[in-house]
């Protein structure tokens, strides 16, 4: 995903946890460049495939939602350097 000011995170004004601390609200939509390079991907997959001797390929695309995927907003950094 890229970034969009419009996604964020605020603090819940009513709803509590069990610790009575606010919860987070989630403010997040896909964008327009973001379904488009997930239609991208599909695509170039199946031509990868097909380039090598795979035989029908077959596409399908279930939707996505934020947070079904990882690093959305950056990488992870992993290790201690």
């Amino acid at each position: 995903m890229l970034p969009n000011h419009a996604n964020r995170v605020t603090l819940e004004a009513t709803v509590k946890d069990k610790w009575g601390l606010p919860v987070l609200r989630i403010d997040c939509t896909i964008g327009e460049n973001d379904t488009m390079m997930r239609k991208d991907m599909i695509a170039d997959m199946a031509e990868m495939l097909s380039a090598t001797d795979v035989r029908d390929v077959k596409t399908f695309d279930e939707g996505y939602v934020p947070g079904q995927g990882i690093h959305e907003m950056g990488t992870a950094r992993m290790g201690r350097d």
